[in-house]
């Protein structure tokens, strides 16, 4: 998340959304007055029994908020006033592929690519139950049930989003994304082979409001 005072613009950071790069690239175009959440380990954290990033996710008031922090919490840290005159913008993407990217990036960030098997998991009761399976992107730009932000720009479309944006909010300088976190999947563009009726349906069950507001299909 940043919050830029200057620009008057707040970035909800969506999660499997480019966050990472496009973080980067806004920070260095922002004051640097202005709000840049990020998950540096503060030097209490060793002291803490609860992971400073829990911490900051649940009580962001007193240990700052956390890099996907809510639209709420943002509203709750500057105020109505100031949160409801600033342009709000986030990233969204097909949640059948975002999914699909989640799946594939933690198998091998834990070394276990060779056993991936995206059906078989993602229909496992035992997998969904220990793994992190669910992303909720949808509170992250939604307040009781309702989208605040003022734009949500799609994935696939993420370059001309953004142009939008800097426009809009008068970004000054280039918005040079690194690719700081590059797939894991050469076959991203392929993500509904992994896919039968059943894991797609779940989906489809899991990001009703995201699929139905934004008009996404598998």
């Amino acid at each position: 998340m940043i919050i830029s005072h200057k620009y008057k613009f707040i970035f909800l950071r969506t999660e499997k959304t480019a966050g990472t790069s496009l973080t980067a690239a806004l920070a260095r175009l922002v004051d640097p007055g202005d709000m840049v959440a990020d998950m540096a380990r503060p030097p209490w954290a060793k002291y803490s029994p609860v992971h400073h990033g829990a911490l900051k996710r649940n009580i962001p008031q007193l240990f700052g908020l956390h890099v996907h922090g809510t639209a709420a919490q943002a509203k709750s840290i500057i105020g109505a006033e100031k949160f409801n005159s600033y342009f709000k913008f986030a990233v969204e993407r097909n949640p059948w592929d975002r999914q699909a990217s989640l799946y594939f990036q933690r198998k091998n960030k834990v070394g276990k690519g060779d056993d991936a098997d995206f059906d078989r998991d993602m229909r496992s009761w035992l997998y969904r139950s220990t793994e992190y399976v669910r992303l909720n992107n949808w509170s992250i730009y939604a307040i009781d049930n309702k989208i605040v932000a003022d734009k949500i720009i799609r994935y696939e479309n993420l370059k001309e989003g953004l142009d939008e944006v800097i426009k809009e909010v008068g970004l000054v300088g280039d918005l040079d994304m690194p690719r700081l976190r590059s797939g894991f999947r050469e076959d991203e563009k392929h993500y509904r082979q992994h896919y039968t009726d059943e894991t797609r349906d779940m989906v489809a069950r899991w990001y009703k409001r995201e699929i139905d507001a934004l008009g996404f299909e598998f």
